[in-house]
């Protein structure tokens, strides 16, 4: 199957989530949790959900911030701190999407992040990603050094055998859905 063909299917399947996101989101938020690199590192990159994603922001529950998140400028993307979820606000160029509403929110250098959660329409087990087709999060992994954990988030509908992969495309170190996490930390192929 070709990108835009596999884009398609997920977009089918992610509709039939319905009513089940928010335990599903739950049972994801939980399994990050429990990650021992979570409990261990103070600077973790959350994302603003799509109404059809996962919903992370539920670890606000069990860690306050700061977090931080991604904002677009000058078309590229760029991470903020955030103190707490009420400084998001509705972006200016998606309106289901939130950025720190604060335009002094200190921006938080790529090496500063321990661990950033990626969203995506499709995964491996093995950590490759099929993004929405625009590159940011591809562009933004690119420049993160390799000690960033880099995990993937997506529920278990999301979860192929194979994807056509470029070399533009950045693997995951690990894959998180509802039913758990696929802990391994894959071998790099392309790195």
């Amino acid at each position: 199957m070709t990108k835009a063909e596999i884009r398609r299917e997920m977009r089918t399947r992610l509709a039939t989530i319905g009513e089940a996101r928010g335990k599903k989101s739950r049972a994801i938020a939980a399994a990050i949790s429990l990650h021992p690199r979570v409990a261990a590192h103070p600077r973790i990159a959350l994302f603003s959900p799509m109404p059809d994603e996962p919903d992370v922001e539920e670890l606000w529950q069990g860690k306050p911030g700061p977090f931080c998140y991604p904002r677009i400028a000058h078309g590229t993307i760029e991470f903020v701190d955030v103190e707490k979820i009420d400084d998001l606000a509705t972006s200016a160029w998606h309106p289901h999407i939130r950025e720190s509403s604060l335009t002094n929110a200190p921006i938080v250098p790529p090496g500063e992040i321990g661990i950033i959660l990626v969203p995506g329409l499709a995964f491996t087990k093995h950590g490759d990603r099929l993004g929405r087709g625009g590159g940011f999060y591809d562009r933004y992994l690119a420049s993160l050094p390799s000690t960033t954990f880099k995990l993937g988030v997506c529920f278990a509908v999301q979860i192929v055998q194979t994807l056509p992969i470029e070399p533009h495309d950045q693997q995951m170190d690990a894959v998180v859905t509802e039913d758990g996490l696929f802990p391994q930390v894959y071998p790099s192929r392309r790195r």
